[in-house]
């Protein structure tokens, strides 16, 4: 995985674009969107999604916003054709897909954080698996509008992030994605930020919840 990382983000440095470097860049914000529901599949594509979102900001800056706008309506569109695929293929198919093991880490955590892990996965970059969890949450029967507005809020946070810090680092942003190991830790800096997020909010509410019972009787 380290090394498909690094082959994408040495891709965008070259002087010389590739053929599909040129033509993603004559298509613009529009060739995100298939992008984003291949990268909402459970197809992998390594962040390949990420570091073209920001290699475009960072070419045309004040386009920001509308680089994350496609990136995340591709998203969208990918995470509801694999949470339709989960209701379909069931829980047994993912098990099987998967292995008992992380089928039943993937299962513990929807458990646990319910809202919060679909919002998670959808802002915590790789390698977190979040086909795997959109596929779950259509399995596991997740409510379909909190499934569709974790997802918007999440991408959209998400790639909001990246084409801002893109736009105002430009390439300084993209030289330092150069190197797999930071572009790891970058991820496990975010991904352990938003799990802590979510864990202070989710415990604010049940003491809250718990706090009203008494007064419910």
């Amino acid at each position: 995985m380290l090394k498909s990382i690094q082959a994408a983000v040495l891709a965008l440095q070259r002087r010389q674009p590739s053929t599909s470097m040129l033509l993603v860049r004559h298509l613009g914000g529009i060739a995100l969107v298939p992008l984003g529901i291949l990268d909402s599949s459970i197809i992998p594509t390594f962040g390949s999604l990420d570091l073209l979102t920001a290699w475009l900001a960072a070419g045309t800056p004040y386009l920001w916003f509308y680089y994350a706008a496609m990136s995340t309506a591709g998203s969208l569109i990918g995470a509801l054709l694999t949470y339709r695929l989960g209701i379909r293929m069931g829980r047994e198919w993912i098990e099987k897909k998967i292995g008992p093991k992380k089928y039943q880490r993937i299962s513990n955590f929807m458990d646990r954080w319910r809202g919060g892990s679909i919002l998670i996965s959808t802002i915590a970059p790789p390698p977190f698996p979040s086909s795997w969890f959109f596929l779950a949450a259509g399995a596991f029967s997740y409510p379909r509008k909190q499934f569709y507005s974790s997802v918007v809020l999440g991408r959209g946070v998400r790639y909001s992030l990246i084409t801002l810090v893109a736009a105002h680092y430009g390439r300084h942003f993209l030289r330092y994605l150069r190197h797999p190991l930071h572009y790891l830790l970058i991820s496990l800096i975010v991904t352990a930020s938003l799990v802590t997020a979510v864990w202070l909010f989710a415990r604010h509410k049940n003491d809250k919840r718990l706090a009203a019972e008494p007064q419910n009787l």
